[in-house]
């Protein structure tokens, strides 16, 4: 029996216990696919679409090429990709999961990054959003808004430390690049025309991209909330935390850690409510939740694979990078909760919040919508300010500047 059999008798017998558990507790399934739904339309939905809209717009008006031309002297000795990964890097950071897969998956499909090079882009363009991390996990799920302010940072630093360490993934022949001066406008107006599409057009690929983006994100959300009931109810979960915690030769980890653990493999906000509500040490707490949140839980890395299998990168790579993005962003957070625990910032007896949607009460659509268009805009802001200031130090290329 080869290997493609074995899997896909394995996926089929997953699958049909899933099914069995549906219909043995279709009340709570339907509960948990609500949920996912609440989740999705409330927060995830309002937070992204705009993004992904914006993204394929700007993409298609060449502000991409306007990115690369920026931010080339920064991206390519720091992390050995083309400049137009910044554009994909500071959305991602700005925005969170998937928006920095979609824009990687994009600029590989327009051939303005090499294989090697949007292989590495997919491990450093992958972040959750500032919101969710400091809003949603720290505020509301911790109760603990100065912790907020320490996962982030640990969080961003583990994404540059897997940037910079993809910088040495792969060996590809020698691409020579043109690195001399050049007016980042002109660039962009280059493109644009090379684009081509109207602007109606442009506008309408963009919503149907968009939308069809975020209905997949909100399928994935859906799926994993049914997922996670079902193992709890089925006791497969407490089955899979009591051995695991058997074979921990620590005391302090028990079945409880464990499971909380498992849960914010397979989502991350589940996972961080159930880690929340554990009766242990704020900096296990701490480390266990920042590895979630690097790591994005198997829901977030579902949707990246749907993203990615468009191109050719290579979904196992990005995988086992964001395992180790995961436990660097661990790593990360004990050194700083370690550092600045004497200083009293944290709440060590913070009681979590007893319910999910107390994660996201002061999130509603309109609040999530405004956040988001605004990160955008003050994204878009910095880097215009930031070219215009790198430029003023130097002259434009002698490349004459054409309106089309």
């Amino acid at each position: 029996m080869n290997k493609n059999n074995i899997s896909t008798f394995t996926y089929s017998i997953i699958f049909c216990l899933l099914v069995a558990c549906i219909v043995i507790y279709p009340n709570d399934a339907f509960t948990a696919a609500s949920d996912g739904l609440k989740l999705w339309f409330n927060v995830v939905c309002p937070a992204l679409l705009p993004f992904f809209i914006c993204v394929e717009i700007l993409i298609g008006l060449g502000i991409v090429s306007f990115f690369g031309s920026t931010f080339k002297s920064l991206m390519r000795p720091v992390f050995n990709v083309p400049g137009e990964g910044s554009f994909g890097f500071f959305m991602s950071m700005s925005s969170g999961y998937p928006v920095g897969a979609k824009i990687t998956a994009k600029l590989r499909q327009e051939k303005l990054c090499t294989h090697m090079e949007g292989q590495r882009l997919l491990g450093l363009c992958s972040t959750s959003g500032p919101l969710f991390i400091i809003g949603a996990v720290a505020t509301g799920i911790m109760n603990n808004p100065a912790l907020g302010f320490f996962l982030a940072v640990s969080h961003y630093l583990s994404a540059v430390t897997i940037g910079f360490l993809m910088r040495y993934y792969g060996k590809e022949k020698p691409v020579i690049k043109n690195d001399s001066l050049s007016n980042p406008l002109t660039d962009m107006l280059d493109y644009r025309r090379k684009d081509g599409r109207p602007i109606g057009v442009l506008m309408g690929d963009a919503v149907k991209n968009g939308v069809n983006l975020i209905l997949m994100i909100g399928g994935f959300i859906i799926f994993f909330s049914v997922i996670t009931s079902m193992l709890k109810l089925s006791g497969f979960l407490s089955f899979f935390s009591i051995i695991l915690s058997k074979a921990f030769p620590f005391e302090t980890v028990t079945p409880d850690m464990v499971s909380s653990f498992l849960i914010g493999f397979l989502e991350v906000t589940n996972g961080a409510k159930e880690c929340a509500l554990l009766q242990v040490p704020l900096i296990y707490k701490a480390i266990m939740v920042s590895f979630m949140i690097g790591f994005g839980g198997l829901s977030v890395n579902a949707q990246v694979m749907s993203i990615v299998s468009e191109t050719d990168l290579k979904f196992s790579v990005y995988f086992i990078f964001k395992l180790l993005q995961g436990i660097i962003a661990a790593l990360y957070s004990f050194i700083l909760i370690t550092w600045f625990s004497d200083m009293q910032v944290f709440n060590l007896s913070g009681i979590a919040g007893t319910d999910i949607w107390e994660a996201t009460v002061n999130y509603n659509w309109i609040h999530v919508f405004m956040n988001s268009t605004i990160n955008l805009l003050f994204i878009l802001a910095f880097i215009m300010a930031v070219s215009i200031f790198k430029h003023k130090k130097r002259p434009f290329s002698s490349k004459p500047f054409r309106m089309y």
